[in-house]
């Protein structure tokens, strides 16, 4: 399971995901489920955190499809 916690107008929301392959897909649609801008405070995948070094959902998204 994936876990994002990314902020939104001076606020923390989470959108989780059944794997990081569905996120990925999510972003690939016509229009994607994040903004690539959005701020990623944590991501969690099965409860271990991913070390991003561009803490965005790009950064994100970039690093899940390598």
């Amino acid at each position: 399971m994936l876990v994002i916690t990314y902020e939104l107008n001076d606020s923390e929301k989470e959108k989780t995901y059944p794997s990081a392959n569905d996120f990925v897909a999510a972003q690939l649609k016509e229009v994607p489920d994040l903004p690539d801008y959005y701020h990623v405070v944590r991501a969690t995948i099965d409860g271990k955190e991913v070390d991003l070094t561009d803490k965005t959902i790009s950064g994100l998204f970039n690093y899940l499809n390598n």
